[in-house]
């Protein structure tokens, strides 16, 4: 007659104590932190080479180290008017002055959703038109009658090119962040005989920003 054996021959049930536990969920931890953490870093290098493909090239805003690039030609005058031109200056876009034309910053800035579409202040030429990442970043440059001249820096994209006749229906680009900027803005410039003016004497008034006293 065979005995019957007392033992119970089932899996023993192992006992992790709560340390082990606590380091298996760190290490747990660990591998999903770093899986994510690579996958930041790739898309945060990606990020900037997409912006550049679209033609957005943000940067942040640096006061500059001098007073202006060229401010030894600054000269303001308040005589000129749009009511004395043949044909009256417009605005390139709507917005307000977010900074004023001055010795340093010979130009104003015109403050704007990004994308919006910018036009020529007059009829005129396209003369220059320069892709740059710094300063002015993307920027066109026009010749109007009357020996004016004018400048529009950080545009995202730009549709004209040099020689290309345009009148003030025609898009020249759009609002962008290329440059030295830190918001979406047009940096307008006006020059009068090769002298920088304050755009404001000749464009249809603009609200902004409370200058400095």
């Amino acid at each position: 007659m065979l005995r019957r054996s007392s033992k119970i021959l089932l899996p023993k049930t192992k006992h992790y104590s709560a340390s082990f536990k606590l380091k298996q969920l760190l290490k747990l931890g660990e591998r999903v932190a770093r899986y994510y953490s690579v996958r930041l870093i790739k898309l945060s290098l990606l990020f900037p080479i997409l912006l550049n493909v679209a033609g957005y090239q943000p940067v942040l805003a640096i006061p500059p180290l001098k007073k202006s690039i060229a401010y030894a030609n600054f000269s303001q005058e308040e005589e000129i008017g749009s009511q004395k031109l043949n044909h009256p200056f417009i605005l390139p876009h709507a917005g307000y002055i977010s900074t004023y034309f001055s010795s340093w910053h010979p130009g104003i800035d015109i403050a704007t959703p990004l994308g919006t579409p910018i036009h020529p202040i007059n009829d005129g030429k396209v003369i220059a038109v320069i892709y740059d990442t710094i300063w002015l970043g993307h920027h066109v440059i026009i010749a109007h009658p009357g020996g004016y001249q004018s400048t529009y820096g950080h545009m995202g994209e730009i549709f004209v090119k040099v020689g290309e006749n345009v009148t003030e229906n025609t898009v020249l680009g759009l609002v962008g962040l290329t440059g030295n900027t830190s918001g979406p803005h047009t940096h307008l410039e006006i020059k009068k005989d090769g002298i920088y003016i304050d755009p404001e004497t000749i464009l249809p008034p603009l609200p902004g920003l409370p200058k400095e006293k």
